[in-house]
């Protein structure tokens, strides 16, 4: 009995199932579904002025101009939050600026943490911090003297300059590790 409701209603899932829907066909859905937001959202927008030319017609001077008055006040308390929030982006890059971070990194970072993205932060840190990491094995490997194994290499440990400043002690170490080249700088 239990099999029977299985079966019965695996084949109820396949037979409603319908084929998936070529990326066009999606496409071609979404925007149709678009258009007709678009459409609604301008009939709104239109009705909405509407509205608002009817409102103000009704109203007194006294009650426009206090109107006006709280709109300026609106947008000015809106562009000083919009000022305040670039200042704080400012200083922060700064700051990421002088902990020797890249000019764009500084500023994703700034966005970031203004905005209390943690994600992103983080995921700007992990990329820095590799950069970083990148850069100081380079700086390392740049700065490290060059190692000879004995192995028949063409490169000289030291030039005849360096040689001719080298003490007797290392002269007569340079001679038991090297003694050919040792015999050409002496000659």
């Amino acid at each position: 009995m239990a099999e029977e409701n299985i079966t019965t209603s695996t084949q109820e899932t396949t037979s409603t199932e319908q084929p998936e829907k070529s990326t066009e066909q999606r496409l071609e859905e979404l925007m149709v579904e678009f258009a007709k937001l678009k459409r609604a959202s301008d009939k709104n927008a239109s009705e909405a002025a509407e509205y608002r030319k009817k409102y103000q017609a009704t109203l007194s001077e006294k009650e426009r101009a206090d109107m006006e008055k709280a709109e300026a006040a609106a947008k000015r308390d809106e562009e000083l939050e919009t000022l305040r929030r670039e200042n704080k982006i400012s200083k922060v890059e700064k700051t990421y600026l002088g902990l020797g971070w890249l000019p764009d990194e500084a500023a994703k970072m700034a966005v970031a943490d203004v905005d209390g993205d943690f994600d992103t932060r983080l995921k700007l840190m992990a990329a820095v911090d590799e950069r970083k990491k990148k850069a100081y094995e380079a700086e390392w490997l740049k700065g490290r003297p060059e190692a000879f194994t004995g192995g028949g290499s063409d490169s000289t440990p030291v030039s005849k300059a360096e040689f001719d400043k080298f003490s007797y002690t290392e002269r007569v170490e340079f001679k038991q590790k090297y003694p050919d080249m040792y015999k050409a700088y002496t000659k």
